[in-house]
């Protein structure tokens, strides 16, 4: 187990699932300006709607949640909106891949997004969405590394010692039968990554979805972000995947290369969003 607190320092696996569950409530929340009913957050969150209740009373006491004037609907309280605050690396890494993505969503009619590697884990930073094609995801979300395309581009590069001490300890948490559950495969996977420029996600992770991502370099030549689009299995075959592949890695090249004119070290991460593994 490792220790609490600092910089560059691990953190133990083991998580408080209620936390877990307020903290994606905050997240959600965070993800829209409109607010979400009772009943959004209960099917978004997957949780019974006396448990989102709960959440969002136990919230509200401590300011981080609130009504909308019309009673209708949810949103950040004032106390969440005060301690929130992106680092100044990742709000200019959201802004210069904001109109990559909007031209990919457009061009492919699927949600693009753009993610960054959080510990052992992928957080969903930007995103861009088709009208009337809404999926299970938003701006904040975070997905495993070893069953999502996004997960897989961003973790490419790390070596042998370095993946296999990220899952040491949490190991591969099964979604369904599709999902990615050992070692050997998911390294095998990462070696055709690099092979393509692109990694896959054929329904590993969620029923029904495929999902294709490419990773984004920084100027000392890591991973700094990952790009993705998803869709529908129905609107995205596998057949089409490799195609969509080469746009997404040309969009995630473009980025890199607009990312690497910027002045330097503009975009290094806090250690605190890549911390060692």
């Amino acid at each position: 187990m490792g220790s609490l607190g600092g910089y560059g320092t691990r953190f133990p696996d083991t998580t408080v699932p209620a936390v877990d569950r307020a903290l994606n409530l905050l997240e959600l929340l965070a993800s829209t300006t409109s607010g979400l009913s009772l009943s959004a957050i209960s099917r978004r969150l997957k949780i019974p709607k006396s448990s989102a209740y709960y959440l969002i009373t136990t919230l509200a006491k401590h300011n981080l949640v609130r009504r909308s004037p019309d009673q209708r609907v949810y949103l950040l309280g004032t106390h969440a909106l005060s301690i929130a605050r992106m680092s100044p690396a990742e709000s200019d890494l959201k802004k210069l891949c904001s109109p990559y993505l909007q031209s990919l969503s457009r061009k492919l009619g699927m949600t693009a997004q753009v993610g960054i590697r959080e510990g052992a884990e992928a957080r969903i930073i930007d995103r861009s969405e088709i009208p009337g094609l809404r999926l299970d995801s938003w701006v904040g979300r975070h997905f495993d590394l070893h069953c999502t395309a996004i997960g897989k581009a961003l973790i490419t590069y790390l070596s042998d010692a370095e993946v296999e001490n990220l899952f040491r300890n949490r190991g591969f948490p099964k979604h369904n039968e599709n999902t990615v559950c050992s070692l050997e495969l998911l390294k095998s996977q990462l070696a055709e990554v690099r092979k393509r420029g692109f990694a896959t996600d054929n329904e590993e992770h969620e029923l029904g979805v495929r999902c294709v991502a490419s990773p984004v370099f920084g100027d000392l030549g890591g991973v700094v972000a990952a790009v993705c689009v998803f869709s529908p299995m129905t609107r995205l075959s596998c057949s089409e995947m490799p195609n969509i592949g080469l746009e997404v890695v040309k969009t995630a090249n473009e980025i890199s290369r607009n990312l690497n004119d910027a002045p330097p070290s503009r975009f290094m991460l806090p250690k605190d969003i890549h911390p060692e593994v």
